[in-house]
């Protein structure tokens, strides 16, 4: 059985997780998430735009264990993780969330080192949202992230349209 896609609340993203066991990985992500959401809300001013670095609320985790005790407080909108974690993996992670939120479950974005077929098809067929293998080029992920901040504001995610970076 495919795993239900999260419905997407039409508005800006608001509180994002990022769950990584390397600092400077985490650190990194979180300022390409940033530069993201600035750049997705300068291009329409028609539209409201999604949070920039002042308003984005960012929390992170460097194991599965602790993502989990934090995601039950903050309730993300997305969840960006590696899938190699300690305590919970980003797959037990992801299953958590589907289990416990069902179709409210945060989007989920696995930027990982974990680059095998069968990885990937399991994680999108258990509802991931989009999966980034490492190594990953910045400016891959900053455009791909800007898009994925884009969609959210123009009403929704093609949840159907999940994409993956090779290196």
């Amino acid at each position: 059985m495919v795993a239900p896609k999260p419905k997407v609340k039409v508005g800006a993203w608001k509180t994002i997780m990022v769950v990584d066991p390397d600092t400077d990985n985490r650190k990194r992500v979180i300022g390409l998430l940033r530069e993201a959401a600035l750049r997705a809300g300068s291009s329409d001013t028609a539209t409201p735009p999604p949070p920039d670095a002042r308003t984005l609320a960012v929390h992170e985790a460097d194991n599965g264990s602790a993502a989990w005790a934090l995601i039950e407080v903050v309730k993300p909108d997305l969840v960006v993780a590696e899938i190699l974690l300690e305590g919970l993996s980003g797959m037990q992670l992801l299953r958590r969330l589907r289990d416990r939120y069902g179709g409210e479950a945060p989007a989920t974005m696995f930027v990982t080192s974990m680059s095998n077929e069968v990885d990937r098809y399991w994680a999108l067929r258990n509802g991931a949202t989009a999966y980034v293998i490492k190594p990953f080029d910045d400016e891959f992920l900053r455009t791909r992230a800007t898009k994925f901040f884009e969609d959210r504001v123009d009403g929704g995610l093609d949840l159907d349209s999940n994409w993956i970076a090779d290196p």
